[in-house]
């Protein structure tokens, strides 16, 4: 499992609560390579782009 894959299902795990959704996002940062960083950035913006509680987080993290 790469480290894309696995914080794909933190995020997911996580997402009912902003506060940790976006903590967990910031350190994805650290985790992914550059590469897998532009397919992070997509998978959230298509996974949670619409969900209220996660507008901030992506906006933080530049998406969208």
């Amino acid at each position: 499992m790469t480290m894309l894959e696995y914080t794909k299902i933190i995020l997911e795990k996580v997402s009912f609560d902003p506060r940790i959704f976006r903590k967990e996002l910031r350190k994805s940062v650290n985790y992914v390579t550059k590469e897998e960083y532009g397919h992070l950035k997509a998978w959230v913006k298509q996974k949670f782009g619409k969900r209220d509680k996660t507008k901030t987080s992506l906006t933080e993290f530049n998406v969208g």
